[in-house]
């Protein structure tokens, strides 16, 4: 993988997993991306991006950059060791990013080489744009909804169970998902 053209350590790292900026093929931004069928708040491709930036302002250890990103969005959203460490491996691999030991931290740093991808990939930062939208919503509503989708959800399935148990309530309760998955739709933006 070192011995890789830098253009094609970009291309891997901008496709990487469906990573990557734009429009999905039903026409919607790709905010948020889907791996296997599971919806994830940031594309790998699109955290990569946003760790880099990070790493412009200075240098940081892993356990800091999950909890900047974590502050950055008012505790609605914290990755994961899993997903933030891995990724980090790979910008080392890529050579966007070097690293120093301090005791048992590592600490990253941009390299001229990160730095140059970010400013060759200035126009593709959809993904950022879009995000401060997201800073300026109020995360007190914002959570709140979260919690009673939460809790929605959970009504949900214990009348999907109860419908399984009888015909006509599970016809019910599927025309129930149909009016609701209508209703919600009908409150999608036009892009």
């Amino acid at each position: 993988m070192l011995n890789r053209s830098r253009h094609e350590r970009i291309q891997a790292m901008m496709q990487h997993e469906g990573g990557g900026f734009g429009r999905s093929f039903d026409g919607r931004d790709k905010m948020f991306g889907t791996s296997r069928g599971k919806d994830r708040f940031f594309k790998k491709g699109n955290l990569q991006y946003i760790i880099l930036k990070l790493l412009l302002d200075e240098p940081k250890h892993g356990y800091q950059i999950i909890k900047d990103l974590e502050s950055q969005f008012k505790g609605f959203y914290s990755p994961s060791p899993g997903s933030v460490y891995p990724i980090l491996q790979m910008l080392e691999d890529r050579d966007f990013v070097s690293i120093i030991k301090e005791g048992n931290k590592k600490v990253y740093t941009v390299t001229e080489e990160g730095r140059q991808f970010l400013a060759d990939n200035i126009d593709n930062d959809d993904f950022s744009k879009r995000m401060e939208h997201f800073k300026n919503m109020d995360m007190d509503k914002l959570k709140k909804s979260r919690n009673d989708i939460q809790e929605l959800f959970k009504l949900f399935m214990i009348a999907g169970q109860s419908a399984m148990k009888d015909e006509e309530k599970y016809k019910a309760f599927q025309e129930l998902i149909k009016e609701t998955r209508s209703k919600l739709e009908s409150f999608q933006e036009e892009n």
